[in-house]
């Protein structure tokens, strides 16, 4: 099994449960004959997820139990977008804990009043503390929710697209990761697998790798997908020769 490039904490506990969880529900993992995950089998991993949702103060030991669980179920790409994840989730906790100082906000009538209803439903002490609770929870809905219309959006978008098509927008938008690395490449692996051996299953594993680092992209960098599917594939200039887009070097 590869090495993981972090050590799984406390903090980051629930986001690994939330991201474990959106990949099992992903065909990704299935379809990936010779993915880790089939050593032990997909039932087995979502099982022992279900049984993390248990623990609500997890301490070391249980990262470590976790993080071993990781190391025999996942490979670098799935490490690599975990780390991103949890990167990201860190990077917003830090902006939290930075801004903790009191913020003054005007409010219309209807909106304190609600803000109190609020308040008095849930046994919040405070205003302020009725917010910190509830909006978070809420905040990952919608997040969440965005994440599912974006990837449908996209899915329609190159609904349409041929095989070529596809290669080609891979092929650009690997190419641009080159000099932007910011940019997620979970398709990367999946481009050359194809160029090895390409197939349908393989075709498609591409495009649902290419929609995964398209969503992460806007989602998490705010740089829109419409960026890198503002031209029809068909259009677009060969590669200069020589230059293999799927490597980063």
């Amino acid at each position: 099994m590869p090495r993981p490039r972090f050590h799984m904490t406390p903090d980051d506990w629930f986001d690994t449960l939330d991201w474990l969880e959106y990949q099992l529900s992903q065909p990704g993992w299935l379809l990936e004959e010779t993915h880790p995950v089939h050593q032990q089998g997909l039932a087995h991993l979502t099982e022992r997820v279900h049984q993390c949702r248990y623990v609500q103060s997890p301490t070391h030991p249980d990262c470590d139990a976790l993080q071993a669980l990781l190391e025999h179920n996942l490979d670098r790409p799935d490490w690599d977008r975990l780390r991103k994840t949890l990167s990201a989730r860190r990077r917003r906790r830090r902006e939290k804990r930075l801004a903790q100082s009191p913020v003054n906000l005007t409010l219309n009538t209807q909106a304190h009043h609600w803000l109190k209803q609020l308040a008095r439903a849930g046994q919040f002490t405070t205003l302020s503390e009725a917010l910190a609770e509830t909006l978070p929870g809420l905040v990952a809905e919608l997040e969440q929710q965005i994440q599912i219309e974006l990837k449908a959006q996209l899915e329609q978008t190159i609904a349409d697209w041929t095989e070529l098509d596809l290669i080609k927008a891979a092929e650009h938008y690997l190419e641009a990761a080159r000099t932007d690395r910011s940019l997620a490449t979970a398709c990367r692996i999946a481009f050359q697998w194809h160029q090895r051996d390409p197939d349908r299953h393989k075709a498609q594993m591409l495009r649902e790798r290419f929609v995964e680092d398209l969503v992460w992209n806007q989602v998490h960098l705010g740089k829109a997908a419409a960026g890198f599917l503002n031209q029809d594939p068909r259009i677009w200039p060969q590669s200069k020769a020589g230059q293999n887009p799927a490597t980063n070097k």
